[in-house]
């Protein structure tokens, strides 16, 4: 049993949970994933890492409320065990020092790049960070952000079409400056369909751009094959070949798309990008 030792809300059905996990907090590197199951009757999801403390032994990961399970989680206290704990799971992001690094969050990812961003800063990068948010209310983590940024810009929009217009805005401006101000890399942790509008706005400038991809997945180690995409021609699994990847090698996007929506209706109010009332996380 993983017991739990820290449990916050960062914002309207937005929640922070700290795990006792000594052997995963030894190995923890940013950019990894779990998976836990909530009780012996519970299914498999995962989180990627938003924290961990190999002298506490504990993980953190952040979640928003969207099913039954987050909901269960949700209603979860300190001192309260998960029944099951793995990780970390999936490759390691990416880290070197490229120059100027461009990163775009909203949802969950808004925590969990932050021990991406933290790397990236020790190896002497320079970083523009931009939140996406329906409105500046529901917009959270911003202290954690602009601690490992050099500049953060809040894109927050309204819910429905707009919202797009919010988080692509900055990014034309920052791109209309390169190379004169030039941008070296991009980094994505938000929504699928704004990773890929994002991707697509970087191509002709050839601007390496990497995506988090956290599509549907089962049990985490390749075989359910639910997770299943295809880069460069090729068949690859977000579990255990990402789930970083290229944006530019990234195709049958709808297919990715079409996933990630078949589990969402109009209750869910995501804390992130949304289009036409599609509610993608």
């Amino acid at each position: 049993m993983f017991s739990i030792v820290e449990h916050e809300t960062l914002a309207p059905q937005v929640h922070r949970m700290s795990v006792k996990a000594p052997i995963i907090a030894q190995k923890c590197k940013p950019g990894q994933f779990v998976i836990l199951i909530v009780d012996e009757r519970g299914e498999r999801v995962p989180f990627t890492v938003s924290g961990w403390d190999p002298e506490a032994g504990t993980v953190d990961f952040v979640y928003v409320e969207v099913g039954d399970t987050t909901r269960q989680l949700g209603a979860m206290e300190v001192g309260d065990s998960l029944a099951h704990f793995v990780g970390p799971l999936g490759l390691p992001a990416q880290i070197d020092h490229y120059g100027h690094v461009l990163t775009v969050v909203s949802g969950y990812g808004v925590s969990a790049i932050v021990p991406i961003l933290k790397a990236l800063k020790e190896r002497d990068n320079r970083i523009t960070t931009i939140l996406q948010a329906p409105d500046p209310q529901t917009a959270f983590g911003r202290e954690p952000l602009a601690a490992v940024s050099d500049r953060l810009i809040l894109a927050a929009g309204t819910q429905g079409e707009n919202a797009a217009t919010s988080a692509t805005l900055p990014i034309r401006e920052l791109l209309a400056e390169h190379p004169r101000k030039s941008i070296d890399r991009v980094v994505l942790m938000c929504s699928i369909c704004l990773m890929r509008v994002v991707s697509e706005m970087t191509r002709p400038y050839d601007i390496k751009t990497m995506v988090h991809l956290t599509p549907l997945m089962v049990d985490g180690t390749g075989m359910c094959g639910a997770c299943r995409l295809t880069v460069s021609g090729a068949n690859r699994f977000a579990c255990v070949h990402g789930p970083e990847f290229d944006g530019h090698k990234v195709q049958g996007w709808d297919v990715l798309m079409a996933r990630r929506c078949t589990y969402a209706d109009d209750s869910l109010l995501q804390q992130g990008f949304q289009c036409r009332g599609c509610s993608q996380w």
